[in-house]
């Protein structure tokens, strides 16, 4: 668990946490579109996917 807090304390261990949840995220979404009884996790994935890129996006400007 250490490991773990020391890594998410650090950017580039923050900024490789969330792309990988977004690309995650991008993937379920690819599998789940073309099943109809699947749209409303579709939908919450793209609303997960679009937090996490903006939050990714937002974190890099405040380290500018």
């Amino acid at each position: 668990m250490d490991a773990f807090i020391r890594f998410t304390n650090q950017t580039q261990g923050r900024d490789r946490l969330f792309r990988a949840t977004q690309y995650t995220c991008m993937l379920l979404r690819y599998l789940l579109e073309p099943k109809a009884d699947k749209e409303e996790v579709v939908m919450k994935l793209k609303k997960l996917e679009s937090s996490v890129s903006t939050g990714r996006k937002y974190k890099i400007y405040l380290y500018l």
